[in-house]
């Protein structure tokens, strides 16, 4: 199969069989996936390193703690090719407990005003225009924990979001997921990037 997106995978210190198991999930998918070295405390840099990867029209990234559907890939990318007008299209998620195993769908039909409220709310496998993410990755890579959230949000504002009513990630639930920890720093920036999406969305 002809990959037709970039994914990166960031690795730090989570098991390796929780990774190998990820990479396993999406074998099958037209991707092309680059895996890269995490940066403690840096997800933002990170991310961006990522994201440079490949010259594939469309990009995404896995988490190497949880688990995906391997077709959802080819959904994502046949939705974006059929709106030129969208920049983003994402899934639902499904909840897994620690040993991967599903414990409730989060049904996350797209709304402006949750994407702006929620850093979940944009948060299934999530699959981007290449040259929408390169147009404000610079303004996401000194954020830390909610640097996918930033991202999302300024991608937005360039286009259009499809939402995608199928389970594309699997997101394991376990007490060293990043997003425990926050990232006071970054909430001011959030909040200016969610004041003026809300001005153009209005």
């Amino acid at each position: 199969m002809e990959p037709r997106i970039d994914v990166h995978l960031l690795t730090l210190n989570e098991p390796a069989e929780w990774r190998e198991t990820c990479i396993a999930s999406i074998e099958g998918a037209p991707i092309q996936l680059h895996v890269l070295p995490g940066i403690p405390g840096r997800i933002g840099e990170a991310r961006a390193a990522g994201y440079a990867q490949g010259t594939l029209p469309l990009v995404s990234f896995v988490d190497p703690d949880d688990l995906y559907e391997a077709s959802a890939f080819t959904q994502l990318a046949d939705a974006l090719d059929a709106c030129p007008q969208a920049v983003m299209a994402y899934t639902d998620e499904a909840l897994t407990d620690e040993a991967g195993r599903d414990i409730v769908v989060r049904r996350l039909a797209y709304s402006r005003w949750q994407h702006a409220n929620s850093a979940s709310h944009v948060h299934g496998l999530i699959v981007m225009r290449r040259a929408s993410v390169e147009s404000v990755i610079k303004e996401t890579t000194d954020i830390h924990n909610f640097a996918d959230w930033m991202l999302t949000l300024l991608v937005a504002k360039s286009g259009g979001v499809l939402h995608l009513p199928i389970v594309g990630r699997h997101w394991r639930q376990h007490p060293q997921q990043s997003h425990r920890t926050g990232d006071p720093d970054a909430a001011p920036r959030i909040r200016h990037t969610i004041s003026q999406a809300s001005n153009l969305w209005r």
